[in-house]
C-alpha cells in the first residue's frame, strides 16, 4: 500500500513537497476547473480582448480579490489546520468569516463546491486521514470554502505557510487562465507566459497574505463579480461560474 502522511516516513519535507506538487498539478480532481470566475461572461461581454487583457484581469482577480480575501483565510486555516486542538470549530468559524465576504450566489457556489470536491478528493486519494473537520465538509455538515480547507489539507501535509498560500493563488489563476483557453480565447504557451510574468507577484501577494489580520479581509473585482452574476442567467455555457 502507499505511503500516507500519516506513515512516520511519510512526514518530511521532501514529501510534503512532493505532495504539495500532486495536490497543485492540473489534473489533480479538485473542482477548480468548472468555475470562471466570471471570466467566461467577462470574455463575452469582451470579444476584442486579447492575451494581455486577460492576463491583466486574471491577476487583477487575484490581486484584488483573491489575495487579501481568500489567501489570507487560506493562512488562516492553515494555522488553525496546523494546530490539531482547534480543530474543527475555528476553521467551521473561518468557513461562516469568509462566506460573509461572499456576497453573490455564484461566488459561494464556486467557493463551497470546490472546498467540497477538493476535500472528497484528497482523502479518496490518501492525502489526508482523519481530518474531523475535513470529515464535516466531505457529510456536508459544513460548507466547506475552498480556501479553508486548503489551508487545513496543506498544514496536515506539512506544506510551509507561505508555500501552501502561494500554491493556492497559483492554482485559481492557472484555472482562469486555462477556462479562457477551454473558450478559445487564449493559446496554451500565452497562458505560461502570463503565469511566468505574474510569479513575482504572486510570491508579494502570498507574503503579504500570511502575516495580513482577520480584520483587514477585503474583496475587490467588479468587472468579474458582475460577469459572474450575469451569467447564472445565461441558458448556454461551458462553466458552473
Amino acid at each position: 500500500m502507499p505511503a500516507t502522511i500519516t506513515d512516520p516516513d511519510a512526514t518530511g519535507p521532501d514529501v510534503a513537497l512532493a505532495l504539495w506538487m500532486q495536490l497543485h498539478d492540473s489534473a489533480f480532481p479538485s473542482g477548480r476547473m468548472v468555475h470562471s470566475q466570471g471570466l467566461e461572461q467577462w470574455l463575452a461581454d469582451r470579444p476584442g480582448a486579447n492575451a494581455d487583457d486577460i492576463g491583466a484581469a486574471v491577476l487583477a482577480y487575484v490581486t484584488n480579490s483573491y489575495a487579501p480575501l481568500d489567501a489570507t483565510v487560506c493562512a488562516a486555516a492553515w494555522r488553525a489546520g496546523a494546530d490539531r486542538a482547534a480543530v474543527p470549530d475555528a476553521l467551521a468559524d473561518l468557513d461562516a468569516l469568509l462566506a460573509s465576504y461572499k456576497l453573490f450566489g455564484n461566488a459561494r457556489v464556486a467557493s463551497e463546491s470546490a472546498g467540497r470536491q477538493l476535500a472528497t478528493a484528497a482523502r479518496q486519494a490518501g492525502l489526508d486521514r482523519g481530518c474531523a473537520y475535513l470529515d464535516r465538509v466531505i457529510d456536508g455538515n459544513a460548507p466547506g470554502h475552498g480556501a479553508v480547507v486548503e489551508g487545513a489539507l496543506q498544514a496536515r501535509l506539512g506544506v510551509p505557510v507561505h508555500i501552501a498560500v502561494l500554491g493556492s493563488m497559483r492554482s485559481v489563476m492557472a484555472s482562469m487562465l486555462s477556462a479562457a483557453i477551454r473558450l478559445g480565447r487564449l493559446g496554451p504557451l500565452h497562458s505560461q507566459r502570463i503565469q511566468t510574468g505574474a510569479a513575482p507577484a504572486l510570491v508579494a501577494l502570498a507574503r503579504a497574505a500570511v502575516v495580513r489580520p482577520l480584520d483587514d479581509l477585503s474583496s475587490a473585482a467588479p468587472a468579474l463579480e458582475i460577469g459572474g452574476m450575469r451569467h447564472e442567467t445565461r441558458t448556454a455555457r461551458l462553466f458552473t461560474t
